[in-house]
């Protein structure tokens, strides 16, 4: 986890509780300095907004919230709106955010997606992968898709890499991947771990993500890998690549998996 995170925002994203603040048309994780001073700057709520934002941050650290998406902003333009109760001496609770959470978006250990209790198939799970972006920031995947007046911001709690490789070519002394967002990449042999389960992984993207192997790829690959006295190596049409399958390796995000 990144140092730029603020001391009171680390608890809540080891629990994977995510607070989002509206800015213009896009929602902001107001965990950063960068990300607060932006809300302050350009969020229209006034300057009474960021001690409310503070004591709900505090309000969080509390072991009965569950996890998932807050929205504050919305909650604390409500209360002006009724005008009944001042924000400040709003009692801030579950109960009370009830109308302002969304449940948490999770990939678990076995590759599955869900929202909440609800599984994620087919062309829907395909839209949210084309949307996918990892936040460099938090260290997290955030999926970001336009709706009719704003960004749809829902960051993910994940298990497991997001990114699958379903197939494997060997073309022209290369392997090719197809991953489950529906693109190819080359492989970087340099990349590829096994974990202590023996699961297979690789980075892939531009900011060298963690991709697991579906059991097809996986097999695929490891009848190119052998086994030799100056260890393990990957056989191509015109060469044989050393490989460091065993080594320990971090991938941006989180490792490859537990004991990798």
């Amino acid at each position: 986890m990144t140092t730029m995170i603020d001391p009171i925002a680390k608890p809540l994203l080891e629990r994977w509780i995510y607070v989002l603040v509206k800015v213009d048309s896009a929602f902001l994780a107001p965990y950063t300095p960068e990300a607060r001073k932006r809300i302050e700057a350009e969020g229209g709520y006034g300057e009474a907004f960021i001690p409310f934002l503070r004591r709900f941050l505090r309000a969080l650290q509390d072991t009965r919230w569950q996890a998932g998406s807050y929205y504050p902003g919305g909650w604390y333009r409500g209360l002006l709106e009724a005008g009944t109760v001042p924000p400040e001496q709003a009692d801030i609770t579950p109960q009370a955010l009830a109308p302002f959470y969304q449940e948490e978006f999770r990939i678990k250990s076995d590759g599955s997606w869900y929202v909440g209790k609800k599984r994620i198939e087919g062309p829907v799970q395909r839209f949210f992968l084309n949307n996918l972006y990892f936040d460099s920031d938090l260290q997290r995947y955030v999926i970001r898709y336009r709706l009719e007046f704003h960004n749809e911001t829902r960051y993910l709690h994940h298990e497991s890499p997001p990114y699958r490789v379903l197939q494997t070519v060997d073309r022209e002394g290369r392997i090719e991947l197809l991953l489950n967002d529906g693109t190819t990449e080359v492989l970087q042999p340099g990349t590829l771990r096994l974990d202590g389960q023996e699961r297979l992984f690789c980075a892939v993207k531009a900011e060298g993500l963690p991709a697991q192997f579906g059991d097809n790829a996986r097999w695929q690959l490891l009848q190119q890998v052998e086994e030799r006295e100056s260890g393990w190596v990957l056989c191509l049409e015109q060469q044989v690549l050393p490989l460091m399958l065993d080594a320990p390796a971090e991938f941006p995000g989180g490792t490859c998996h537990s004991d990798c």
